[in-house]
């Protein structure tokens, strides 16, 4: 046991003895040793104790009659150039700063990148350190987008040197990281264009919000979401959902290349929420929704975000007739509602306001001479329809209460009996659907008479005007 214990200390301090000459990287200039552990025709390769390899240009290793000064196994003592394709390059050469200026020099012709860190903010850009000599990077070409809050003091990136040289101030470099990514940028365009098409999901980042959408780069092209494409939901704002710098996952709704312009949607990319709020809400279903918005002809109610259902504005008086929804509901408001019908057609949901009220009604069986409660639920010229149950609606001539004649009869009916108002009846007559009833002062066994005249007449007016359409037709001419 004490030998393991003995072994691994001893690992443990080699391993601490060989951290501690591992190297990061170097600075420009850097004197350092390394092993020459491969030679090709291009280049010495070196084990510099990094986690890159070491390249030195075989003519810097190279004597004047053409033999080698160097062999593999070989330690040699080189000078930090630069990098050169993710490799540390280094020179041969024994004049350091000639070493650097022909590595900038040779970058600058050739537009190779060149690896800097960002120093310090100065008047109208940044001052970068550029193998060992300062350099100047504007604003403008930091980055491909103006990001608020974005940090590069202090980072290290990769840059293409724009100018180099010498004028009456002396040494002049001028680096872009934007001219680097802009070419990175095209030859990812390339990739997009042959990869993207319509109706994909694609991944990218979010750059900017803007007041007409958000801006999302795809790695090679930006594309635009439009504010109706934001979210499912009535009226999201942009930055309740998104903020820049997010990676999003998006639907390809339109490709013009010609033009630069993509067309994105982020609710695409989510799924269709129709068909899970037709699989949750069948048809009879309650659920509570919430007002979202008010017309002339009821209110919409959100089931679930992304779809809502309309309320028509017959079915939220409670019998009372209303010239505006407002009179009885208002937006944000909370309902218990019914799904009255699903047109799978149209992609609409019809509702209704449950009331608690007539879920509890239990008339039990509606025999002749039943006294049962009900709630008043629409007024006509000729009597009131009171809801029994849930399912069961009867009518209350006018000639079975003490309203007296003339002047406006369904006025006096809705004084004596106020929509969604208590009212306990008897059952006077039931044939198939028709439930006649009377008062229980006034129960005593009639004839239909004046009462079945006055529903036949009221029944064929309102055939005859379409007042019995179906609740599709409607809709027909709405635009939701």
């Amino acid at each position: 046991m004490s030998d393991k214990k003995v072994s691994m200390a001893d690992f443990e301090s080699l391993l601490s003895a060989q951290l501690s000459t591992y190297h990061k990287g170097f600075n420009p200039g850097d004197r350092v040793r390394g092993t020459v552990s491969n030679i090709n025709n291009q280049y010495v390769t070196l084990d510099v104790n990094a986690k890159r390899e070491g390249l030195v240009p075989l003519a810097d290793m190279t004597l004047e009659d053409g033999t080698l000064r160097c062999a593999i196994g070989d330690t040699v003592e080189v000078i930090f150039a630069g990098m050169q394709n993710g490799a540390f390059l280094f020179s041969g050469s024994i004049n350091a700063k000639q070493v650097v200026d022909r590595s900038l020099a040779d970058a600058y012709q050739r537009q190779m990148p060149v690896e800097g860190r960002v120093e310090k903010e100065i008047n109208g850009g940044y001052e970068v350190t550029v193998a060992g000599k300062r350099a100047f990077c504007p604003f403008s070409q930091i980055n491909l987008f103006r990001q608020e809050g974005a940090e590069y003091i202090g980072h290290t990136f990769n840059f293409l040197i724009t100018e180099y040289g010498d004028d009456e101030r002396g040494p002049n470099v001028i680096v872009s990281r934007r001219a680097l990514l802009e070419k990175e940028r095209e030859a990812q365009r390339e990739e997009l264009v042959a990869d993207l098409y319509v109706g994909m999901v694609a991944t990218g980042t979010v750059t900017r919000i803007v007041e007409f959408g958000v801006f999302v780069d795809l790695g090679g092209a930006e594309g635009l979401i439009p504010l109706k494409e934001i979210a499912w939901g009535r009226d999201v704002k942009p930055e309740d959902v998104v903020k820049a710098g997010d990676r999003v996952d998006v639907q390809i709704k339109d490709l013009d290349w010609a033009r630069n312009r993509i067309s994105l949607s982020l609710r695409g990319a989510q799924g269709d929420p129709w068909n899970d709020a037709v699989a949750r809400f069948p048809q009879g279903s309650t659920f509570v929704g919430t007002i979202t918005k008010l017309e002339r002809f009821g209110a919409f109610a959100q089931l679930i975000p992304g779809v809502e259902g309309l309320i028509p504005i017959g079915k939220l008086g409670g019998g009372r007739r209303l010239m505006s929804a407002r009179e009885v509901v208002s937006e944000g408001q909370e309902l218990l509602l019914q799904v009255d019908s699903v047109d799978l057609e149209r992609r609409r949901f019809s509702l209704r306001p449950v009331d608690e009220r007539i879920k509890a009604l239990q008339p039990g069986e509606l025999a002749e001479g039943a006294k049962v409660e009900g709630i008043v639920e629409s007024i006509q010229p000729f009597g009131l329809f009171v809801r029994l149950s849930e399912e069961k609606t009867g009518l209350l001539h006018i000639s079975e209460t003490d309203i007296p004649k003339g002047g406006n009869p369904a006025a006096k009916l809705e004084r004596q009996f106020p929509p969604s108002s208590k009212i306990e009846v008897v059952v006077k007559s039931v044939e198939g659907d028709r439930i006649s009833l009377t008062l229980p002062g006034k129960w005593e066994t009639r004839g239909g008479g004046e009462a079945e005249d006055d529903v036949s007449t009221w029944r064929s007016t309102h055939a005859a005007a379409g007042g019995f359409g179906s609740l599709g037709d409607a809709f027909a001419n709405l635009k939701l």
